[in-house]
C-alpha cells in the first residue's frame, strides 16, 4: 500500500498481491491489523495527505493526487469528514498549532499565537 500510494488500489489488487481470495483477504487483515484494509489504506492516504500539507507547498489538487484520489472533490469532502476541516483549512490553522509533548501536529492542540 505504502508503496503504490497514488495509484487506484482495489481489494482484489492486495489480495492477488498476498495470493489470497478477497474474501479470504480481508478477514486475515482484519483479524491481524484491526480494521478492514480499505480503511486502513484510507488512514495510511490521509497521514501522508496530514503530512504533506503541513510540511509542503504542494497544491491541495497536487496532493489528493499524490494520495491517490482522481477527484479533489472525494478528496476534499473525505478529509473533511475525517479532520473536521477542508484541507485547506487545516494547513492555515496549522500555522498555530503548538505540538504537545511531541505529538505530530495533528494531535496539538489549536491555540492562536499573539
Amino acid at each position: 500500500m505504502y508503496a503504490r500510494l497514488g495509484e487506484p488500489i482495489t481489494i482484489d489488487d492486495m489480495a492477488r498481491s498476498a495470493m489470497y481470495s478477497k474474501f479470504h483477504f480481508t478477514r486475515m487483515f482484519q483479524q491481524a491489523i484491526g480494521v478492514p484494509p480499505g480503511r486502513f489504506l484510507t488512514s495510511v492516504r490521509f497521514r501522508e495527505a496530514e503530512r504533506l500539507l503541513l510540511s509542503t507547498s504542494l497544491s491541495v489538487t497536487e496532493i489528493a493526487e499524490r494520495v491517490g484520489y482522481s477527484s479533489l472533490g472525494t478528496f476534499s469532502a473525505k478529509f473533511k469528514s475525517t479532520f473536521g476541516l477542508s484541507p485547506s483549512v487545516y494547513r492555515d490553522l496549522a500555522v498555530y498549532a503548538e505540538p504537545v509533548s511531541g505529538a505530530p501536529v495533528s494531535g496539538a492542540k489549536l491555540r492562536k499565537r499573539p
